[in-house]
């Protein structure tokens, strides 16, 4: 049995980094397949077989944001069921996929539907997402940050005021995985941990919402606390992947049909090399 509750690891060899998905397996899949990290029958044939998949939240809600609708013929939430299961398969291989919370993750468990598309709106979509519902207690596994190494990996973005209040209370910064996982499995916030809820998780310069400006000189500060090389981060949405800084590489380009483009990236890092790999549809 693996550790449900997994939020670091160290060095490996290759790690693939997937932006938000918004509900479109098929393209996940897409990428996962021109990866060669599975194939066609959802077996794992990743090389080396310990390849770690990082999916950086934003699995969910599906409106579209242009009028192609059709694409839409499985329910937003069945990624969440599918990356569960894939990391069952990834582990048996000796491999994960490791799937982050996104800022619609928290929408959808205090009960904001309002980016949910028509088609994944159902009538019990409340109760699977409510703290201790079915799909929370699945979430409640998932970390908000999650550290490979010396390589970060949140939805928007950690600064250094996260860090300052986490050491205000002298804790790490995964005890953000611990408040979160509080709340879902038992629908509970301690008082000595509101600031670290109000500021760092649902605030809206907190580690799911942050679309800051970069700065330099306090990410530098940061990333030498953390013992850090690189930040990767999803949430805003770019063109292509870029390194801004050479310290942050924001991931999320728009793979969802919901943004109408035919083009998307993702990063596959071999022995170190972050290699930034395209894929086009016709």
């Amino acid at each position: 049995m693996y550790n449900e509750y997994l939020y670091e690891l160290p060095s490996h060899k290759r790690i693939i980094i997937i932006g938000d998905i918004h509900g479109d397996i098929r393209r996940f899949k897409n990428i996962l397949v021109k990866a060669n990290i599975i194939n066609n029958n959802l077996e794992w044939i990743a090389n080396p077989p310990e390849t770690i998949i990082l999916q950086l939240g934003d699995q969910i809600d599906s409106m579209n944001r242009m009028n192609n609708t059709e694409w839409e013929v499985l329910k937003d939430y069945e990624m969440i069921y599918f990356t569960e299961h894939l990391n069952i398969i990834a582990r048996a291989k000796g491999g994960y996929c490791i799937s982050l919370i996104g800022n619609h993750e928290l929408m959808n468990i205090i009960g904001d539907f309002s980016y949910v598309s028509k088609n994944s709106l159902t009538e019990n979509r409340a109760n699977l997402f409510k703290p201790k519902g079915q799909l929370a207690l699945i979430l409640a596994k998932r970390p908000l940050i999650f550290k490979i190494d010396d390589l970060l990996f949140c939805h928007a973005k950690l600064n250094i005021n996260h860090l300052n209040i986490l050491k205000k209370y002298n804790k790490s910064i995964f005890y953000i995985n611990d408040v979160w996982r509080n709340f879902l499995e038992n629908e509970k916030i301690n008082i000595e941990d509101k600031e670290i809820v109000d500021e760092i998780i649902i605030g809206s310069n907190g580690i799911l919402w942050n679309r800051q400006d970069n700065d330099v000189h306090s990410t530098n500060t940061l990333f030498k606390k953390l013992n850090i090389t690189y930040m990767f981060v999803g949430h805003t949405c770019c063109d292509k992947i870029i390194l801004k800084d050479n310290q942050i590489w924001y991931c999320d380009t728009g793979i969802s049909r919901v943004f109408g483009k035919n083009k998307y990236q993702y990063l596959d890092i071999k022995n170190i090399n972050i290699n930034i790999e395209s894929i086009c549809e016709d």
